[in-house]
């Protein structure tokens, strides 16, 4: 089944196989919920409040383009660039042979120029393209069809839903350097084991193409695969910073983790010519424990 829904009063795909069941929203081309058959719970989470109509659901996987939070951009910038606010369109939508479905979506750069794009070329654009199956493969391209070159940050910010992160550990990150945004984006090593231990928003550099997350409270793990990216976002503000997001009751705030494949500011920036283009791919997946 492939049909047209609503999610908090925004327009979605749904998507419900043998394999998986999906929700995307036509806004921001983000998705919302994946449930592959296999493990039959959601590996991402979502909110279940807003701020207000219009604003991105807080959770799933919105799409960081053409920067990821302000980096390189003035203070007045969109946070993680205007494409998350923009309406989409389904250009392809169709189930293959072996039961994946595959969807792309695009957004076109309206006629009066980007919204907040401050300067961002036109033809410059991206399209999400996604394979729906026992696992979720995302992949972002973006295609400078412009005459100057450009430069770029991006990010897959996934949301994932965990039983508690305080119990939840994240594989992969041991002995990589990272910069920590709570404390002025020094930079520093993570010699041990990923655990949480309070607040956290950390650009692992350098950081691999696999990652896991250990759930022993839902008695998973996720894998986390990336492609031409080097930099991974690992993210939750703990109880003592969700209140200032105003969109997450206060309550639930232990009940996700971002970990989030990118191309972030200071290492990982892409840069095109014209005619040239670029490919962030994230896959992930459930696994026992």
């Amino acid at each position: 089944m492939i049909v047209t829904s609503s999610w908090q009063g925004l327009e979605t795909l749904l998507i419900d196989t043998g394999l998986a069941r999906c929700e995307i929203a036509l806004q921001g081309a983000q998705v919302l919920s994946f449930v592959p058959r296999g493990d039959g719970r959601d590996l991402l989470w979502c909110s279940p409040a807003r701020l207000e109509p219009g604003r991105p659901v807080r959770g799933g996987v919105p799409v960081c383009w053409p920067w990821f939070a302000k980096q390189d951009r003035p203070a007045d910038a969109v946070q993680h660039g205007f494409v998350r606010r923009m309406a989409w369109r389904v250009t392809t939508c169709a189930e293959r042979p072996d039961g994946q479905v595959r969807v792309v979506l695009q957004v076109a750069a309206p006629a009066g120029g980007w919204p907040d794009g401050l300067g961002w070329p036109q033809a410059c654009t991206p399209e999400l393209e996604l394979l729906v199956g026992e696992t979720l493969q995302m992949s972002l391209r973006t295609v400078n069809g412009s005459d100057t070159p450009v430069t770029l940050t991006q990010a897959l910010h996934t949301y994932f839903r965990v039983g508690d992160v305080r119990q939840a550990g994240v594989e992969g990150l041991r002995g990589l350097r990272y910069l920590d945004k709570l404390r002025e984006f020094a930079e520093f090593g993570q010699d041990v084991a990923w655990t949480f231990e309070g607040a956290c928003d950390r650009i692992y550099l350098r950081s691999g193409a696999r990652h896991r997350i250990i759930d022993p409270v839902l008695g998973r793990s996720i894998l986390v695969e990336s492609r031409h990216s080097s930099s991974t976002v690992v993210w939750n503000p703990g109880a003592e910073g969700i209140g200032a997001l105003g969109d997450v009751p206060l309550a639930d705030w232990y009940q996700y983790l971002c970990v989030e494949a990118g191309n972030c500011a200071p290492l990982d920036r892409i840069t095109l010519g014209p005619g040239e283009e670029t490919t962030l791919v994230q896959r992930i997946s459930a696994l026992p424990l």
